[in-house]
């Protein structure tokens, strides 16, 4: 197995340059199958795991996949395969949105349960609902989830009672092909949804949004397209934490903070300075940091992805924060792993108290997802953090990129 061995600690100084987004560049490689031609795509983040996940099994499904250079390029016109092989679409969530494609495309699905992060109950039954209202015949058993659909789907209003990611994403990919006009009220509209509807409306599809809401009107056919993904805003918060952790300063290249508004607000009330100049993002925590309280919320509001992150700042700031997960109300099994480093902090239900400016100390631990791996990263000391996969499946090779901001991380290959 892999590991990290971090000596940590040190203020971070330089600049970065994002990757592709991969929240955006999951829903966007799997739509890329509803086309009726070539799609050519731009700054997908080939490195992920998560994406190389999903391009094996677009292979074993029968469409054809190229990475050349900094492009990918996906055929479709040979998807022949309704049933996605179980031991790729149980590593990954986004699987579920094979659920509207091959349904779409072959009239027929037959997919194991999903996979993703370990952060609580994420149900997907609001996929099965708005698959079925819109025409679809879906059996969920223990393991999996089969369907049929009669020719095509047929758009109808859909009404989620809460502002599902993957579920948002599933509907508006059987809409955009099917007869008539689907309606999705309280729709998740984040940035990377919002970038994922941009590159179907390229393709042909009709798609309208505002805050919430998704209208798509079915078109008979779509066709191919080039489209450029956009940059990783979970990847800047990173970055920009890290800054404000150590008390370092960083230069985000190429970006801007437009959809991160909600975001680098509690980040200034924490203490960091940040502005814009020059394209670029510029983040100082050298005055240090405050304690917050933050509250994660459907975007507007801060993504539930980032709470770990902004919980290892509140380990800098002197005095009592709070973090509060109004999405995912078990996402803090992290929690004991941050306590290893000597972090005073503890959760109550969907809420932890952290008390901050404590010396945090090396220690050997694991990454329970994602982001709560990446936040163990800038502890002081020696530290070893184990099922580093977790967090190679959100990042392109991070040890490289914090490497050249002047964290000591090496990956190394141990005995498992």
């Amino acid at each position: 197995m892999e590991i990290f061995e971090i000596r940590g600690g040190n203020p971070i100084r330089g600049e970065i340059e994002l990757s592709g987004a991969k929240n955006a560049a999951l829903p966007i490689l799997f739509g890329s199958m509803l086309s009726n031609g070539k799609v050519v795509l731009e700054n997908i983040p080939t490195k992920l795991n998560d994406i190389r996940v999903t391009i094996k099994i677009m292979k074993n499904l029968g469409a054809k996949v190229a990475i050349e250079g900094k492009y990918v390029i996906v055929d479709p016109s040979g998807l022949n395969k309704t049933k996605a092989p179980v031991n790729l679409a149980s590593k990954i969530r986004s699987s579920l949105l094979l659920l509207s494609i091959l349904l779409s495309r072959l009239g027929e699905v037959d997919i194991t349960f999903p996979g993703g992060c370990d952060i609580g109950a994420r149900k997907f039954d609001l996929h099965v609902k708005g698959l079925r209202n819109l025409g679809a015949d879906i059996e969920v058993t223990e393991r999996k989830i089969a369907g049929k659909l009669d020719g095509r789907f047929h758009g109808k209003p859909v009404d989620f009672y809460v502002p599902t990611v993957s579920g948002t994403e599933n509907v508006i990919l059987a809409a955009a092909l099917a007869k008539g006009t689907t309606k999705i009220m309280n729709a998740n509209t984040e940035p990377e949804i919002q970038d994922f509807i941009a590159f179907m409306n390229s393709m042909g599809a009709r798609i309208k949004y505002s805050s919430r809401y998704v209208e798509v009107e079915g078109v008979e056919r779509l066709h191919g397209t080039e489209y450029s993904v956009m940059k990783g805003n979970d990847e800047a918060m990173t970055y920009m934490i890290a800054a404000g952790m150590t008390g370092g300063e960083v230069r985000i290249k190429d970006f801007d903070l437009s959809t991160l508004k909600v975001d680098t607000q509690y980040l200034k009330e924490a203490g960091l300075e940040i502005f814009e100049w020059g394209g670029s993002v510029y983040v100082s925590g050298k005055k240090g940091v405050r304690p917050f309280d933050m509250f994660t919320a459907p975007y507007p509001g801060v993504n539930s992805d980032l709470q770990p992150l902004f919980a290892a700042l509140a380990l800098m700031a002197p005095g009592e924060s709070t973090i509060t997960d109004q999405v995912f109300m078990e996402r803090f099994k992290y929690v004991d792993e941050l306590r290893s480093f000597g972090a005073d902090i503890r959760h109550y239900g969907n809420s932890a108290v952290v008390k901050g400016g404590k010396s945090l100390k090396g220690a050997r631990v694991r990454a329970t997802d994602l982001r709560g791996g990446t936040a163990m990263v800038v502890a002081k000391g020696k530290s070893i953090i184990e099922n580093i996969y977790q967090i190679d499946r959100g990042y392109e090779r991070l040890e490289r990129k914090l490497g050249n901001l002047g964290v000591s991380m090496l990956r190394k290959k141990v005995k498992g």
